[in-house]
């Protein structure tokens, strides 16, 4: 579509191929948006040079840095961007870890496109967002884990040995064993096989 002077570039970082398509397809249609970029990674995110981008959408669980952790890293890279933190869940204190770390708003991936327009509408207006979301079922049995247990969960759920881990994210490995073992007694089982399944079934992660 074409750009007008009003319209905004749009940053849409997110790992998932095929959910970042269509989301792209619905901001496609805002009036306020013009010029939509993409990224799968905050470190692909940080490749690109336009400072005019006056909006990111920024997936929570990805692999490589957290979406919470990049977004420092992302302010610094695109200063008059407003930062909207997306997750499929709103649980595990997402919402006030992404307070805490600077953000202008959060959505569930659950949202409806009027809950997201909603949402780019007040960013780009110089408002937050912060909207409640309805998951107010799986929150009752989420357990509370931090941006950096969830990295790990991420990792562990791929697969990954807790030295590839801690090659991944730049800690110790002994480290990472103490993170494995919180999350196993959160989620309340016993092997990293069923911390993967319980954690995806409560969608903590994809």
């Amino acid at each position: 579509m074409g750009t007008s002077s009003a319209q905004k570039c749009a940053l849409l970082i997110d790992d998932h191929a095929l959910f970042r398509a269509g989301l792209a397809m619905l901001l496609a249609q805002h009036p306020l948006l013009g010029e939509l970029l993409e990224a799968g990674s905050v470190a692909e995110a940080r490749r690109i040079e336009r400072p005019d981008v006056a909006l990111i959408i920024l997936d929570v669980c990805m692999p490589g840095l957290n979406g919470l952790e990049g977004i420092a890293l992302l302010r610094r890279q695109f200063p008059v961007a407003s930062v909207l933190v997306l997750s499929g869940n709103d649980d595990f204190g997402w919402r006030t870890q992404a307070r805490e770390k600077g953000a202008d708003g959060f959505l569930s991936k659950a949202a409806d496109a009027d809950q997201i327009a909603a949402a780019i509408d007040a960013l780009l207006s110089g408002k937050q967002s912060w909207s409640d979301a309805d998951n107010a079922e799986v929150s009752a049995v989420a357990p509370a884990l931090t941006a950096r247990q969830v990295e790990v969960l991420c990792l562990l759920a791929e697969g990954r040995s807790n030295k590839a881990i801690a090659r991944e994210l730049g800690m110790a490995e002994n480290t990472v064993r103490v993170h494995v073992s919180a999350l196993l007694a959160a989620l309340g089982v016993s092997s990293r096989t069923e911390a993967a399944v319980a954690a995806r079934v409560r969608g903590i992660i994809r």
